[in-house]
């Protein structure tokens, strides 16, 4: 029993000592000035760990008034896997405080009153005052700079992983073009005025669609620092362009291409729509049926509008249809050059629209690539 009251006649000088402490640092005018203006979170620490004062700022990141936080452990704001290696280092600061970062390279997080975590970063310093050394730590709550910097690293990751796939297929056509060019310059071979005509076909075909790809890697690239406003959008001239812009190929493949009702009205961004049909629609043509059969239609799903294009090839193996737009996955190489350079940033550029993708596909039954976007 006189254990027990000894502790807590220790426990409240303690309370007493931070307390007195608190008063001190609020008392001076210059420190509370500092305090009360500062956009970063500050905690002042006494040797044992236990938290003196807090600024407003906070309390607001952390949820906790400076009441009910005042003597508390500086622990209760670290999350409970890191705490007990924390002690070591409250103790070896106090033993040479001095101005420095803290967790140099690593990523440091701290615990809310709710009990959530986030990431943050801190910096910590050191007062002296009468009744002896505190410690400061200065918080920095850097979600938003964090959220930034994972976005950039997917984006370069996939775009690094896309440009290999376009440097691999714009390297295959420039060789296909490098030798008929030769062959055509060949004094050597005598070749007809319909097979030079032939060749030189072939040639601006292969060069259309390294401008095809050319074009949808720059569309790639641009995409992450474009913030476009959704509007209403028609969809009948963007169909009409990208159609346009597939003539040789329509023409080539005799495809009979059929446009059924686009009465809905869907929010998106034009150039970027466009896009998605002119991908889809080089599928069709590419991988459709001789001649190919497109279909293309729009109807209202709910709060949405679900655009299709369908075409009559040869289909899609069922276990590649879960994969078909993925570019995380190990078969992603073979998909892309499989059913198209774009469907990966047809996903991304649907999905920045706040719409979604996805297939529907059996061998021998062709083929059916649907986008939804939020109605107008």
């Amino acid at each position: 029993m006189g254990d027990e009251l000894g502790k807590l006649r220790d426990e409240i000088d303690t309370l007493k000592k931070i307390a007195f402490t608190a008063g001190l640092l609020q008392g001076d005018i210059t420190i509370r000035t500092l305090f009360e203006s500062l956009a970063e979170g500050v905690v002042v620490v006494n040797p044992d760990g236990r938290i003196v004062l807090i600024n407003p700022r906070m309390e607001e990141l952390f949820g906790y008034t400076r009441q009910e936080i005042q003597g508390e452990p500086i622990d209760i704001l670290i999350p409970p896997e890191y705490r007990e290696a924390h002690q070591a280092r409250i103790a070896d600061f106090f033993s040479a405080p001095r101005i420095r970062p803290m967790g140099l390279g690593m990523d440091l997080r701290a615990c809310r009153k709710d009990g959530t975590t986030f990431p943050v970063e801190i910096s910590v310093s050191f007062l002296e005052v009468e009744t002896g050394t505190l410690g400061l730590a200065f918080i920095s709550d850097i979600s938003a700079r964090k959220e930034t910097e994972d976005k950039l690293k997917q984006t370069n990751r996939q775009l690094d992983e896309f440009a290999q796939v376009v440097a691999h297929d714009l390297n295959s056509n420039v060789c296909s073009i490098v030798s008929m060019s030769e062959l055509l310059a060949d004094s050597q071979e005598d070749f007809t005025d319909a097979e030079r005509y032939e060749f030189l076909c072939q040639i601006s075909q292969i060069g259309s669609k390294m401008s095809d790809i050319i074009s949808e890697l720059l569309l790639f690239a641009r995409m992450e620092k474009v913030d476009s406003k959704l509007v209403p959008v028609d969809m009948r001239p963007l169909i009409d362009s990208a159609i346009q812009r597939l003539k040789p190929k329509i023409a080539e493949t005799q495809a009979v291409i059929r446009i059924g009702a686009l009465d809905e009205t869907a929010l998106g961004y034009g150039p970027w729509i466009e896009e998605v049909w002119f991908n889809y629609l080089s599928n069709a043509l590419e991988y459709g049926g001789r001649p190919a059969q497109v279909d293309i239609g729009a109807g209202r799903e709910g709060r949405m509008v679900s655009c299709w294009v369908r075409d009559n090839g040869a289909g899609i193996e069922a276990d590649s249809v879960p994969l078909i737009f993925d570019d995380q996955n190990d078969a992603r190489e073979k998909i892309i050059k499989g059913h198209g350079l774009g469907l990966s940033i047809v996903r991304k550029i649907v999905s920045k629209m706040g719409g979604d993708v996805r297939v529907e596909s059996r061998p021998g039954a062709g083929s059916c690539f649907f986008f939804r976007l939020p109605a107008a």
